[in-house]
């Protein structure tokens, strides 16, 4: 994001949320100098992904590495720019002085058609040359990708499939975080590839697990707070939802407002803030928090005290999942849906293209909330499930990655 306009953004945060912003800079701060000397002393895990945008993919890193450290020991994270291209300089340097290359976080797996400079490499967004990737002398993985291509954009360019090819070939693990994505990643990859695609859950599925102690949610029988997470697209590649599709998101929360909810609009980018004066439209009180403008153990603060989300987003549903908040979908990105169902919700997934979509979403928040301990049993079921299958993984991984 130009400068001008992060500016823009902390002055519009410091008016919404004057308490989020110092967290949100020291945060900042403190990755890039935690990067510099990730640098200067040597023996680091490279990791492409995103350290700041986005808050879903903010959380990623943040799950991954407590995740990572939380197993093996204390690593030395270098966060590496996940959309910038992957110089030779950078192999050698890799090379050199880190100990193995993590990809994952940042919507990576996405068709790469909006650069200043044209990604002519990968069409994906880990841009680095087939000769610039069979240099790399690390081990090499992909963890919790995710397949994020969208109704209406464009399919990869013909070159993508050698691309990843080589990747996962070259990859001592390659993980994706859900059968949807094995599924459709799979369309692109030879036969004998197939079965070097694990499932490995997104770390932020797992928050609740990895520190229980301050991230597993409150879940207070008496609150009523819904949270709803929209997605309004991406400008950039000409996908934007319908003003009317967001109107009938604000009539919804409007109606659970009747029933006594209490409404809260998180946005994780700042494109999602179009959608606020249609809520305002719909004459719906509600609490609007910036999350790209707080820092990661704000965002998980925040999450782990509400009652319900209703994401449009895959980390919209995917983070407080991990938190142990119960979670629904409105679709308007099918991984929201591979998501849901991969963790036994599906039926808790209404299109927004649907006619009944708002009654069908009341339907669905009254049978939660008049049995909110069966939709905690499947939760909670199936993140011990997410929770043995990463630990299966992250046995594979101990070499890499164990201290001494």
């Amino acid at each position: 994001m130009p400068i001008g306009n992060q500016l823009r953004r902390m002055k519009e945060a410091a008016s919404i949320q004057p308490e989020t912003i110092l967290p949100f800079l020291a945060q900042r701060i403190g990755t890039v100098a935690s990067a510099e000397m990730a640098k200067r002393k040597g023996g680091y895990v490279s990791h492409y992904g995103a350290w700041h945008g986005n808050a879903g993919d903010v959380m990623i890193a943040f799950a991954e590495h407590a995740l990572f450290d939380n197993r093996f020991g204390k690593q030395s994270w270098l966060v590496e720019n996940h959309q910038r291209k992957v110089t030779h300089e950078d192999v050698e340097r890799i090379n050199a002085s880190a100990r193995a290359v993590v990809v994952g976080g940042g919507g990576l797996i996405i068709p790469d058609h909006y650069r200043y400079v044209e990604n002519t490499d990968s069409d994906w967004q880990w841009n680095i040359s087939l000769s610039d990737l069979a240099a790399i002398r690390r081990p090499l993985l992909g963890f919790a990708l995710g397949y994020n291509r969208m109704a209406g954009q464009a399919d990869f360019k013909p070159f993508f499939r050698d691309h990843i090819a080589a990747v996962v070939d070259q990859s001592v693990f390659f993980g994706l975080r859900n059968g949807g994505s094995i599924a459709r990643l799979s369309d692109y990859l030879p036969p004998h590839l197939h079965s070097r695609l694990s499932l490995q859950p997104c770390p932020t599925n797992l928050m609740s697990m990895i520190r229980p102690e301050s991230w597993a949610a409150t879940r207070d029988p008496q609150e009523r707070s819904v949270t709803f997470v929209l997605f309004m697209g991406f400008q950039r590649l000409g996908l934007v939802e319908k003003s009317e599709n967001i109107r009938r998101i604000g009539d919804l929360a409007k109606r659970l407002h009747r029933d006594g909810w209490t409404i809260h609009v998180a946005t994780h980018t700042a494109e999602e803030l179009a959608a606020v004066p249609m809520f305002r439209k719909a004459g719906v009180p509600f609490t609007l928090k910036m999350l790209d403008m707080m820092s990661p153990e704000g965002i998980a603060q925040y999450y782990r005290s509400k009652s319900l989300v209703i994401g449009m987003r895959g980390h919209g549903v995917m983070l407080p999942y991990g938190l142990g908040v119960p979670v629904m979908g409105i679709i308007n990105h099918v991984k929201v849906r591979y998501f849901l169902e991969e963790v036994k919700l599906g039926d808790y997934a209404v299109d927004l293209e649907d006619p009944h979509m708002t009654d069908k979403m009341i339907e669905r928040v009254g049978r939660f909330d008049a049995d909110r301990p069966a939709f905690y049993r499947v939760m909670d079921r199936e993140k011990e499930r997410l929770w043995d299958i990463t630990q299966r993984n992250l046995d594979t991984l101990e070499p890499y990655f164990r201290q001494g």
